[in-house]
């Protein structure tokens, strides 16, 4: 995940809202500085609060960790793909170790 672009859709949807930075953190229920300092810091928030982040800002966390819709279907496939990978490798592993056992 790249953190700056985290922020950046972060800055993009608050000035699309027509809003400001004091506001959503008052929304969040944290102090302006604290929103600021991880804006200008790059610092990501804990889960909880990307969670309320998102839903002040009417969307999902995936879009703010990943963008587009194409991006986030992408990074899913991608999981997706890696899961029936090591399925399969632990599939295969289970096997071997049946084949071995057998022989003893």
């Amino acid at each position: 995940m790249n953190i700056a672009s985290f922020w950046e859709r972060v800055k993009y949807l608050i000035r699309t809202h027509k809003t400001t930075q004091p506001k959503i953190a008052e929304l969040l229920g944290i102090p302006p500085g604290t929103f600021r300092n991880w804006i200008y810091h790059n610092r990501i928030p804990d889960v909880e609060t990307a969670c309320d982040l998102a839903v002040v800002l009417g969307v999902s966390v995936d879009f703010l960790v990943y963008g587009n819709e194409r991006d986030i279907v992408e990074a899913h496939n991608t999981r997706l793909l890696e899961r029936k990978t090591t399925a399969a490798s632990i599939s295969r592993l289970a096997k071997m170790i049946e084949r071995k056992s057998r022989q003893i």
